[in-house]
């Protein structure tokens, strides 16, 4: 039915009440109207909320639900295992200086005939195969005992006791005992009890629970000049990774903070998620390329410096687009554009584009990533609305490795090295005291420093703990230009 607007001669002709129960209806519809899409937007945020996962969302995988989508890749159809062709890996000969003992066996019948062989012939004989096989020995605890003889000294009338050398101490263990301990809790994540059980039962080492947090506590002490060094370095890098995730000191919230660069990967324990930390960790006027997330306490860096992480930002867009507004279509659009962008990065990555190639099949995918935002800015979704106005805000950031050699679209390496600490943390739950988190910030920039240079871990570690022990100053963990080389 048509509904025909009231003119102001048929309103003037109708009585009071009855103008006064139109404007009341009115007045309800519109409050109705008001609460109802109120109420949508509740709905479409509660349902966001649930549909919650690790590709759309920075909701860790081991959190999603059943009912979330799995990344499955599609069948190639091929058998599994090694296909026919590839290049294979196998086990190479270790060089003689290496191998422990050589054992001989010697042909001495024919199979067919049963006659004696020779072992001397004027033939030429086939070379000889050679089979090595690895094995470990049994372990077992070198004991040194140190004893302490007394001389009498005539002149005071006493006896006199020499003492311990510097490198030994008062300590009942040796540093690569000592080194053992602190790389199988801070680099295999064992817990100190499985730390003492692990040496009781393969070692035949008794060692408390009070003697593993003590041998862990003077490890950290070796470290901590060599800790300083290479977190100094960070606020020197060209350009650096960071990020940052849940830590815990004596049931405290605390953050685990780390920086990836070139030269070393830093760890550091701080109870601020905010500027006060990032600064400690970057230093006052860091100048080189940020790689992070789009956490606010990064912002303090200006974002010509930044490059914001596109892997965070696909799981932004895909969220967008699965929600049912006007966010939806925007989100797909955005997902194209990303699609788009890490195809022409995988082919310059690939050697199929030069530098300059790739900056241009960029600039499209550029313009439209504007056009987007724009439209998202006042699309009418609030949570469109938020993310698209806090990317023109970093708008620079957005396409950094495009204009400077070197930096990288995502922020995988800290991801990657913030894994390991993670397992870590789900299994020791953190830290009961101070000094434990100053071990676990330093033997985690350690481990994963000396990892990326491919120098060995337990040598570096047991030559700081020989430092430490006669007072000296432990081995730098920042490569020499050798090292770098190396690493490179």
């Amino acid at each position: 039915m048509e509904q025909r607007p009231i003119t102001p001669e048929i309103w003037e002709k109708l009585p009071a009440e009855v103008q006064a129960y139109i404007l009341f209806l009115e007045n309800a519809l519109r409050q109705s109207l008001e609460r109802i899409a109120q109420l949508e937007q509740r709905v479409n945020e509660l349902e966001a909320r649930l549909n919650q996962n690790s590709h759309n969302s920075s909701q860790p995988p081991s959190q999603d639900p059943p009912q979330a989508p799995k990344n499955r890749r599609e069948k190639s159809g091929r058998s599994p295992g090694g296909q026919a062709g590839h290049q294979g890996n196998h086990r190479g000969l270790a060089p003689p200086e290496k191998v422990h003992k050589i054992v001989e066996h010697r042909a001495e019948t024919c199979p067919q005939c049963r006659s004696a062989l020779q072992q001397a012939t004027a033939r030429q004989a086939p070379a000889v195969e050679r089979h090595q096989v690895w094995e470990l020995p049994e372990i077992h605890p070198v004991i040194t005992e140190h004893r302490l003889l007394a001389g009498w000294c005539p002149h005071c009338q006493s006896w006199v006791k020499p003492e311990l050398p510097a490198g030994i101490g008062r300590s009942a263990f040796g540093p690569r005992l000592q080194a053992w301990v602190a790389i199988l809790t801070g680099r295999f994540r064992q817990s100190r009890r499985q730390v003492v059980e692990l040496l009781g039962e393969l070692c035949g080492v008794k060692v408390s629970l009070g003697s593993i947090q003590s041998l862990c506590e003077e490890t950290s002490e070796a470290l901590e000049t060599p800790y300083r060094e290479a977190k100094a370095a960070v606020a020197q890098a060209d350009m650096a990774h960071l990020d940052e995730t849940g830590w815990k000191e004596k049931g405290k919230r605390q953050w685990l903070w780390v920086a990836v660069t070139r030269l070393a990967t830093v760890f550091m324990v701080s109870c601020s998620r905010g500027r006060q930390a990032l600064r400690e960790l970057t230093g006052e006027s860091f100048e080189g390329i940020l790689h992070s997330d789009r956490w606010g306490a990064y912002n303090m860096v200006d974002p010509i410096q930044r490059q914001i992480c596109w892997a965070h930002l696909k799981r932004d867009f895909q969220a967008l687009s699965e929600r049912q507004t006007r966010a939806g279509p925007l989100g797909a659009w955005g997902l194209r554009e990303i699609k788009r962008l890490f195809a022409v990065w995988h082919r310059y990555q690939a050697g199929d584009l030069t530098w300059v190639e790739m900056r241009w099949e960029l600039v499209p995918v550029r313009t439209r990533l504007g056009r987007l935002l724009r439209l998202g800015a006042s699309c009418g979704d609030p949570k469109a609305e938020t993310l698209c106005r806090n990317l023109l805000k970093l708008w620079p950031a957005l396409l950094t490795f495009a204009f400077v050699p070197g930096v990288e679209p995502t922020n995988n390496r800290a991801e990657r090295a913030l894994r390991g600490a993670v397992l870590w943390r789900k299994g020791c739950f953190g830290n009961q005291s101070d000094n434990g988190s100053r071990f676990t910030e330093r033997i985690l920039t350690t481990v994963a420093t000396l990892r990326q240079q491919n120098r060995d871990i337990l040598e570096y570690v047991v030559a700081a703990i020989q430092a430490h022990r006669t007072s000296q100053l432990a081995p730098s963990l920042l490569p020499t230009p050798t090292l770098l080389g190396k690493a490179a």
